[in-house]
This record gives C-alpha cells, structure tokens and sequence, in this order.
C-alpha cells in the first residue's frame, strides 16, 4: 500500500515533483538460447530497434550485463526499455504485439538470442545529474542499483530535496559525468517487497565512475552531510552494479 501512496504522489502531485523528469521503464531478466551469445542479443534488440523506428512507436532500449551483482545464474542479461509516458508505453507493446508478433516475431527466423523469463515495469524519476557531452562518455557504462526504503515520516519530496542539496556540494567537489533516478514499482510486482523504490547510480563513464571511488571517502570527510543527511531519510541496500549499453533510442 505504501508503494501504490509514492507513485500516486508523483503522478497527481505536480506540485511536489523536483525531479528533472519521469519516464516509465520495463526490465527484462533474460537467458541466452543454446548456443547464441551476446553479441545475437544485440542484434536481436537493434533488429528491434530499427522496427521500433519504422513504426515511429516512442521507446528506447539498453542492455544491462551483470558486473558484481551477485548471483546472477538465472540470467545472463537484461533488457531495459524505456517511454516518454503511458501513451507511448502502451502504443509501442500494442505494435510489439500486433505488428512485430511478440517475443516471437520479427523477421529473423531462427532461434531468439534469449528467453526473458521475469518482466517488470517502474516509474523512473531521473533525480539529478551532472552531464557531460554525448562525444566524452563511453558506449558502455557502470551502473548500480540499491533497494531503498524510506523511514517514518519521510516523503518523497524530502528526497528530492535533499539530492539537489548534495548534488550542489558534489558539483563544487569536482564529480562530473554521474547521476541518480529513483525507480517506483509499478506492474509485476506481488506487494511483498521490502522496499520503497530503487535508487539507481550512473556514470557516463568507467573514469567518471574511478574518480568518485577514489575520492568519495575524503569528499565525505569534509561534506559529512552528504550521507548522513540522507541516511536520515532513507535506508538503502543490496547494491547491484552492471555493464549499460545503449542499443537503440526512438523517443
């Protein structure tokens, strides 16, 4: 029930929304087919990307590959679409259905990459970010995912608050090419989580991401209210991190 309050909140509450912007996003846990690889996974999605097009249906796609997140042995990648909003949500799975034939269709006639075997869709409210230029980031790049429950009393706008306060203190301490979205369950979910949203981390790139290692413990050390501002509102675990590739972007 708690879940179901915060994405109502940020959907018919506008006035209380300081995030940068909100999509909808879908993630796929997906298992390569006997003897297929990633890189068939690839292609399949930008195979899909290029129908995607051709119907001027409003979606985006990445590939997530596990890199230290944990047992990973029922999957081997995951599939990471995204839409501007519902209406373009709904109008591209209504042309994935009908025009290109499900998981199933397409033109390629032989074996799919992967079987996807878990599907999920969330709210995603990108929080803050500190951009640098499309040319400087790399065409693969770490991102890590926390479980992160809000504590009593704490709301939605709080956490908004307080990001943008710590973003200001982390553009003066030199990090550059990072940012943060809050991701709020929304279909596929049985109500039994033990969190409120899904704090997502990136980094534009491999350096970028280095530079924030190695640096954040001194940064910390002179910004303590950075963490322990935060850690007053939010209680965050079960950190995850991947590989993203973009493959295709129609929005």
């Amino acid at each position: 029930m708690r879940n179901l309050l915060i994405a109502f909140i940020i959907l018919f509450a506008p006035a209380l929304v300081a995030q940068e912007y909100e999509v909808r996003s879908e993630f796929h846990w997906c298992k390569l087919n006997e003897g297929k690889t990633m890189q068939d996974a690839i292609a399949n999605a930008k195979r899909y990307g290029e129908f995607s097009a051709s119907e001027g249906t409003k979606y985006m796609q990445l590939i997530l590959t596990p890199m230290h997140a944990g047992d990973s042995s029922d999957y081997d990648y995951i599939l990471w679409g995204s839409w501007p909003d519902g209406e373009a949500m709904y109008e591209e799975w209504g042309s994935f259905a009908n025009n290109y034939g499900g998981w199933g269709g397409g033109d390629d006639t032989s074996t799919p990459a992967g079987t996807c075997h878990r599907s999920i869709a969330m709210f995603n409210a990108g929080v803050v970010h500190n951009r640098i230029p499309q040319d400087e980031r790399d065409l693969r790049q770490p991102v890590q995912f926390a479980q992160c429950s809000m504590r009593d009393g704490v709301s939605v706008e709080q956490l908004y608050a307080q990001a943008e306060k710590d973003k200001a203190l982390m553009d003066e301490g030199g990090f550059k090419g990072w940012g943060i979205h809050y991701f709020f369950p929304y279909l596929g979910f049985d109500g039994n989580q033990d969190y409120d949203f899904v704090q997502m981390n990136h980094w534009y790139t491999f350096a970028a991401r280095g530079h924030m290692a190695n640096n954040w413990l001194a940064f910390v050390e002179e910004n303590p209210e950075v963490e322990s501002e935060m850690n007053l509102l939010v209680d965050c675990k079960a950190s995850r991190s991947f590989v993203a590739e973009l493959m295709f972007d129609n929005t």
